[in-house]
């Protein structure tokens, strides 16, 4: 297995990925899957390419290469849970999604202390 690479958009999107199936009990691979899925694995997604925008400033082209689907897909799926920030306790809950994502992106871009 590679070496996690936080400039890579791949892991970044991965560890999105990761960190919104683990905050939704789900399985990785239903996340990352080509196929559409369940509902709840559907909207998993777009939680885990909005957190990659949002919390890392990827743009809507790079997290489309990094998840394999179409930029407008991507826009598409901000454009959803944008609208869904409306509600005060999902706001909360992706915010804090948000700050982790960025913490352990930011940590593991830090050089190494001796």
């Amino acid at each position: 297995m590679a070496k996690f690479d936080p400039r890579k958009d791949e892991d970044r999107a991965y560890l999105a990925a990761a960190l919104t199936a683990y905050a939704l009990g789900l399985r990785l691979d239903v996340i990352l899957s080509h196929e559409r899925g369940r509902p709840i694995e559907s909207r998993a997604r777009h939680i885990a390419m909005y957190l990659t925008h949002v919390a890392l400033g990827m743009s809507l082209a790079r997290i489309a290469r990094a998840f394999d689907r179409d930029r407008s897909t991507v826009a598409y799926a901000c454009h959803l849970i944008e609208d869904r920030r409306d509600d005060g306790d999902f706001d909360d809950w992706i915010e804090q999604l948000s700050v982790g994502l960025s913490s352990v992106v930011l940590l593991s871009e830090a050089p190494a202390v001796a």
